[in-house]
């Protein structure tokens, strides 16, 4: 009888340390996996950059071109030129307050 006890209390000691090494593992899986989303977040956030950043120029461009382009994109062009002004003009009023 007391046999059979102690093999039950050394079945529920191997168990607990199967668990205990199962759950360290699952925390360093998961300090990994955070990490990782980390990192794939700072890339997006470096992709949304460049995005703005390659608009912005596509639209410079866009202006640029319409200069010396049809009535049509030189119209475009003066309404583009005409945003920028205005959109100076407000950040300057904000600066004078």
């Amino acid at each position: 009888m007391e046999n059979r006890y102690k093999n039950l209390i050394m079945e529920f000691e191997a168990n607990v340390k199967k668990l205990i090494a199962e759950r360290n593992a699952l925390l360093e899986e998961n300090k990994t996996i955070k990490a990782e989303a980390a990192r794939k977040q700072e890339e997006l956030m470096q992709a949304h950059k460049e995005i703005l950043d390659l608009r912005k120029e596509c639209t410079l461009l866009e202006t640029a071109s319409g200069l010396g382009g049809s009535a049509e994109s030189r119209e475009y062009s003066k309404k583009h030129l005409n945003n920028l002004v205005r959109e100076i003009d407000k950040c300057l009023a904000l600066l004078n307050e």
